[in-house]
């Protein structure tokens, strides 16, 4: 199976118009459900919910674009604990074949080029592996107070058992490497891997760890079905515990705490009387701190990801226009500003829209703590502004092209720009 998965993406990433054909399929083949939220498909009966939590994504011509697995979630609403309030039992499942990259040489320093460059397909040094995984977690979501105008909890108090297991395989290459090319990159990861784990890396050739989730969250947000927009505000407080137990997958020993906030702000509309969008603007502004620690082993993927109910790319990735993988601290603070202006419908299909827009930003980060380093790297401060177009799918998928440019801080590679293409809202 997996042989004809990869011969199907080859021929994929030769032919755009094949893959941008079955992009499209695997979104139209989706479920229409007949209520959506802010950002993804989604809709509910009287007791039950559901909805896309994520797409897994593979890569061509350098960016994750081929639709290779997908995350759902499904609540079902128990009858009341207390009065007035939503109790709910909430399972997110999902899996896919996706890319796994690191900045860490062999020895832990951070970053670097993890291997000689011309080893490896990114030309930056980024060592990548093609990673199958699975992740799930299961709970439940207790109402405190009530949202009367959106129909749903205002404050509620969450807990979550987590879990995942991931695989690190073989070299990962661009589509047209030589077969001398392909055995001297898988050479070189397996050489990354040994060293790697003789160091401390119990997560080398992959991992599987389990946690405990719990915090609270506030969501006072509106989105606006017709315009695109979101007002309103998000807070959500969390601590995730996992405990260590040997593993032939890799040991995951770890505790993370996350405070995330979000604010939306509609500042223009033209023609609220129309029956879809004109002309809107709104603000979005993203404020995220969060710490990990771990007595035995820090997995990679919490250094590289910032928590919460929602993982999010890392220090290097939440400041866009910094290579993903890199600046892997354990602390992070981010702020995030954007404008976005959503443009006229270009069309309708099944009451979904077409919508294009463009956005503008300014991100700022300070990381500080990198894990087991033995050099002792200085933390500091990253910046960057830049601006993108978007095109958001049948309200289900937003795709954004970036063009960055790093202001505080340094790429690896150097380079005083960067292009990015993306899926989904950056927060």
């Amino acid at each position: 199976m997996l042989k004809k998965l990869r011969r199907y993406l080859r021929r994929a990433a030769r032919r755009p118009l094949l893959l941008i054909f079955s992009s499209a399929l695997f979104c139209l083949a989706l479920p229409c459900p007949p209520e959506l939220g802010a950002e993804g498909g989604g809709g509910r009966t009287d007791r039950l919910s559901f909805g896309v939590a994520d797409l897994r994504r593979y890569f061509a011509w350098g960016w994750n674009l081929i639709p290779t697995g997908i995350d759902v979630t499904v609540g079902w609403k128990m009858p009341p604990w207390f009065t007035g309030v939503d109790t709910i039992l909430q399972t997110t499942v999902g899996g896919g074949y996706e890319g796994f990259g690191t900045f860490r040489a062999p020895d832990y320093t951070p970053n670097q080029p993890a291997v000689p460059p011309q080893t490896v397909a990114d030309p930056s040094g980024s060592l990548e592996f093609n990673s199958p995984n699975f992740q799930w977690q299961a709970g439940i979501r207790q109402g405190i107070l009530w949202n009367a105008e959106e129909d749903r909890n205002l404050l509620e108090l969450f807990l979550f058992y987590r879990g995942r297991c991931d695989r690190y395989l073989g070299g990962r290459h661009y589509w047209g490497s030589g077969d001398s090319e392909i055995a001297a990159i898988e050479s070189t990861h397996e050489d990354w891997q040994r060293d790697f784990e003789l160091n401390g890396g119990s997560d080398a050739y992959g991992i599987f760890g389990t946690s405990l989730f719990t915090g609270l969250a506030y969501d006072a947000r509106h989105f606006d079905g017709r315009s695109k927009a979101c007002d309103g505000i998000y807070a959500e407080g969390s601590f995730e515990l996992s405990p260590y137990f040997p593993s032939v997958m890799g040991a995951s020993d770890f505790w993370r705490v996350n405070l995330t906030a979000k604010v939306f702000k509609t500042l223009y509309e033209a023609r609220p009387e129309a029956e879809s969008n004109w002309f809107t603007v709104y603000a979005g502004s993203c404020f995220a701190v969060d710490y990990a620690d771990a007595r035995r082993q820090m997995p990679l993927y919490v250094m590289q990801t910032l928590g919460g109910s929602e993982l999010r790319k890392g220090l290097a990735g939440a400041v866009r226009g910094f290579e993903d993988f890199s600046w892997d601290t354990q602390l992070k603070i981010v702020q995030n500003l954007e404008v976005r202006f959503n443009l006229p419908v270009i069309c309708s299909i099944r009451s979904r829209d077409i919508l294009p827009g463009l956005v503008i930003y300014f991100d700022l980060g300070y990381g500080a703590g990198y894990w087991n380093d033995p050099a002792d790297t200085e933390g500091g401060f990253l910046g960057s502004t830049g601006a993108g177009v978007f095109v958001g799918m049948l309200d289900f998928l937003y795709t954004h092209l970036y063009f960055q440019v790093p202001l505080i801080g340094r790429r690896i590679d150097g380079a005083a720009f960067a292009v990015d293409l993306d899926l989904g809202m950056h927060f």
